[in-house]
């Protein structure tokens, strides 16, 4: 896998699960599952980075943060 993992959350989500791409893989090649994990972002944190079961970083970003509401001409 490469590039950084980033999961988007809805605006007002406070838990998620989600999917570690890179476990998906070793998952893939190894015949195992388990490539979720949980966590937990508070309202008024707009993104945090969460490790998965591996170890794996996984950066969480809520859905319209830092957007400054501006449309485009």
């Amino acid at each position: 896998m490469s590039g950084d993992q980033v999961v988007r959350i809805s605006p007002r989500a406070t838990s998620f699960t989600a999917v570690c791409e890179a476990c998906v893989e070793l998952d893939a090649i190894s015949g195992w599952s388990g490539s979720t994990f949980a966590g937990r972002l508070d309202l008024d944190l707009d993104h945090g980075t969460f490790l998965c079961r591996r170890g794996h970083a996984v950066r969480v970003e809520r859905e319209g943060a830092g957007e400054t509401g501006v449309a485009a001409a």
